[in-house]
Formats: C-alpha cells, sequence, structure tokens
C-alpha cells in the first residue's frame, strides 16, 4: 500500500506510517513538497496524511496538526469523501491525543456522518471507537458504552482480529470503571489474547495500561503492577516515547496508582 489516503483509514497510532517512507519523515516532506509542482493534489494530500502520523508516532504533536490540517483542506478541495472521512478522523485522534476532547467529538462526529454516507465501514468501526474513548473520558458510560458495543460489532463483522481486541480492551476498562470486574476481565483477557495472536505489540501495550488500571480498581495490586511493568517494556521495545499514545496510556496509569497508592 502507497502513502494515498488508503494508508488513513483509521486515526493514526504509534508506528502507523505506511508505504515506503514509513520511517523517512524527510522523504515525506520532500515528496509533499514537490507534489504541488507536479499538480498532483491526491498524492499531496496522502502524503501530509503519513507525515502526520509519523509526526504523531515521534510524539510531534503540533507538527502533526499542522499536516493533517492541509491533508484536509486537499480532501475538500478534491471533493473526495472517502479521503476527507480519512482526514478528519485522524485529526479528531490528534485532538484525542492533545485532550481536546470537544474538538475531537466534532471531528468525529463529522467522519461519522461521511463514512457512513460512503460505506466505510473499517473507518466507521474506529470512529464509534473514539467516540466511545471520549465519552468515557467525559464521565458518559452509557453512551461510551453504546459506542464501544456498535464498534465491537463491526469489528467482528469485518473479521478484524485486531480492531477487535482494541476494542475489548477498551471495553473492558470501562466495565473496571463501573466495578464490573468480572466482565471487565472477560473483555481484557480475550482482547489480550486477539492481540497477542496478530503480534501488535502496541496496542497490546496499551491494554496492559487498562489491565492495570483496571487490577488496581479491583484491589489487585500484583496484577496491576505485573502488567504495568510488561506495557513499559513493550513502550521501550518499540520505542514508544512519553508523546505517543502507549506513553500517555503509562503516564496516565502511573499518575492513578501513585495518587491511589497516597490516599491509603
Amino acid at each position: 500500500m502507497g502513502p494515498g489516503v488508503q494508508g488513513a483509514q483509521r486515526p493514526w497510532r504509534a508506528g502507523d506510517a505506511t508505504g515506503p517512507y514509513r520511517r523517512s519523515p524527510g522523504a515525506l516532506g520532500g515528496c509533499a513538497r514537490a507534489c504541488p509542482q507536479n499538480g498532483d493534489r491526491r498524492w499531496e494530500g496522502g502524503l501530509l496524511g503519513n507525515l502526520g502520523g509519523l509526526h504523531i508516532s515521534e510524539g510531534r504533536l503540533d507538527d502533526a496538526r499542522v499536516h493533517l490540517e492541509a491533508e484536509l483542506v486537499v480532501a475538500r478541495e478534491l471533493g473526495d469523501r472517502t479521503f476527507e472521512g480519512s482526514a478528519l478522523c485522524n485529526l479528531g485522534f490528534l485532538h484525542q491525543l492533545l485532550g481536546r476532547l470537544e474538538e475531537a467529538g466534532k471531528q468525529l462526529e463529522a467522519a461519522l456522518v461521511v463514512v457512513r454516507e460512503i460505506g466505510h465501514v473499517r473507518t466507521e468501526c474506529v470512529v464509534l471507537c473514539n467516540q466511545g474513548i471520549i465519552y468515557d473520558s467525559l464521565g458518559r458510560p452509557a453512551e461510551a458504552r453504546t459506542r464501544y458495543e456498535a464498534a465491537l460489532a463491526l469489528a467482528r463483522e469485518l473479521s478484524d482480529r485486531r480492531s477487535e481486541g482494541q476494542v475489548l480492551g477498551y471495553l473492558g476498562l470501562l466495565h473496571a470503571r463501573q466495578a464490573q470486574f468480572g466482565q471487565a476481565r472477560t473483555c481484557l483477557d480475550a482482547g489480550e489474547a486477539l492481540l497477542r495472536a496478530v503480534s501488535d505489540r502496541l496496542s497490546l501495550g496499551i491494554l496492559l495500561c487498562g489491565r492495570a488500571e483496571a487490577e488496581h480498581l479491583a484491589g489487585d495490586l500484583d496484577a496491576a503492577t505485573s502488567a504495568l511493568a510488561e506495557a513499559d517494556s513493550l513502550a521501550t521495545a518499540t520505542g514508544a516515547g512519553p508523546d505517543s499514545e502507549l506513553g500517555f496510556a503509562l503516564a496516565r496509569v502511573r499518575d492513578l496508582c501513585v495518587r491511589r497508592l497516597g490516599r491509603r
């Protein structure tokens, strides 16, 4: 798959840059600058999206925003709804990482309209899951669960084991936050097994952060410590820095555990 719009069909996560320029921001930037001179706007937009994704994986979120907003401009200039849906999805994810939940919600709601209009089920699954994350963060668990369960149904319809594992991880954490620990562990166990099977170490690390929080809430500090230690090892092994999605998850869970221990 080349570095066009298809490489951005779901929000970027650490390590998601696709195509022959995966680890070369200089090459991507040079190609993106050359595209306007060649008149190839679609290729330019795809490169901007991939460059934005690469910056997210490196923790350079301000640079990522510049490139992803430029990607959206190109998509709308072209009138390409598939391209536009991908760009909105990517921007929504970026705003989530930046903690701008209201802006993220707006971008994702706009993305959902587009992807449903064009029948892009895979991206719809991603948008629904990210909306679930936002509602969970805003303390609206019923709405979060509705989005997660809808995303899970789509992932299973697509036989997408990776997405299924990711959604199960988020749903498991939601159950734990509602003190539904049996359901939480069922979801987390199933999600962990899927992500190990597909060798997605970054998503596994994020799920293990959720497991650490869930076990801490359940009072099993040994299990929480074990999950957090493995997540930390995965971050080191994959080069996920403190500003990556996995880095954010690790910092959040560490802070949560320290604060709760301090209240004992």
